[in-house]
């Protein structure tokens, strides 16, 4: 009987350990979408001074890939 209950502590410990990790891991699959979906893009050689993109791509001016801006750099600039 005292087998019975330890296996079936073990087991409910595997499983809500199991339940807690996937749940953590969607979490984080919420973040990276948002972070995609509010992503900028801008050529690294400014040719088009500081036009930005929503999709990655290549600059229609000197076909150099567009790197993505960070938030930070996005607000350099401003005078807050």
């Amino acid at each position: 009987m005292k087998t019975k209950i330890t296996t079936a502590a073990l087991l409910l410990t595997a499983v809500m350990f199991m339940a807690s990790c996937e749940s953590k891991t969607s979490e984080n699959k919420t973040d990276k979408t948002e972070q995609t979906e509010n992503a900028m893009y801008q050529c690294p050689m400014k040719c088009e001074g500081e036009k930005m993109y929503e999709e990655k791509g290549t600059c229609p001016v000197c076909k150099m890939d567009l790197e993505l801006v960070s938030k930070e750099d996005e607000h350099k600039h401003h005078n807050h």
